[in-house]
């Protein structure tokens, strides 16, 4: 559970950057590095999570399933 809690902040992470990163651009009009730093973490964090989603799944910890199991 704790795992799926983590998987859950890092991407609720990935959404508030990638909202912060629209917030700066449309209101700085894009002059600022605040748009740029956003997207920038917003893709390290993205990377840090499809990286973490591969281990995870590695050490068993997590199990995908197919979209269609019945067939």
């Amino acid at each position: 559970m704790t795992i799926k809690l983590l998987i859950l902040a890092l991407f609720g992470c990935v959404l508030f950057f990638l909202g912060s990163a629209l917030f700066h651009l449309v209101r700085g009009r894009g002059q600022d590095d605040r748009t740029v730093w956003s997207l920038t973490w917003r893709i390290g964090l993205s990377i840090a999570l499809f990286i973490l989603l591969f281990i995870f799944a590695a050490l068993g910890w997590i199990h995908p399933h197919d979209v269609n199991p019945h067939s």
